[in-house]
């Protein structure tokens, strides 16, 4: 099992915004890609520690290939209009993924 996480900061005052976004992306990645593969996802924000403008949208997912597919149709045009939406409200340069293995 592995944890998949997109983390992204955000332009200060415009969580509101981007986890809309987010969120509208997160149902159509369940309801048209591989993401639906994935065995559950939540999107968790900054609060003690962290600035709230850090975001980090998480997936579980069985093995690496069904990551791996469910990424690969996000460049499909259904997806754009998300990623394009989004674009105004990250900070350039800090997006990344980060992928735990379950321990055993």
């Amino acid at each position: 099992m592995y944890i998949c996480q997109w983390h992204l900061d955000l332009v200060y005052g415009k969580q509101a915004q981007a986890l809309g976004i987010l969120k509208a992306w997160g149902a159509e990645k369940f309801a048209s890609s591989e993401f639906r593969r994935a065995k559950s996802s939540r999107l968790l924000v900054g609060h003690v520690g962290l600035s709230p403008s850090h975001v980090v949208d998480e997936y579980e997912f069985e093995s690496l290939a069904d990551f791996e597919a469910a990424l690969a149709g996000m460049s499909a045009p259904p997806f754009r209009q998300h990623s394009d939406a989004l674009v105004p409200y990250v900070v350039s340069g800090s997006q990344h993924w980060k992928i735990l293995r379950v321990a055993p």
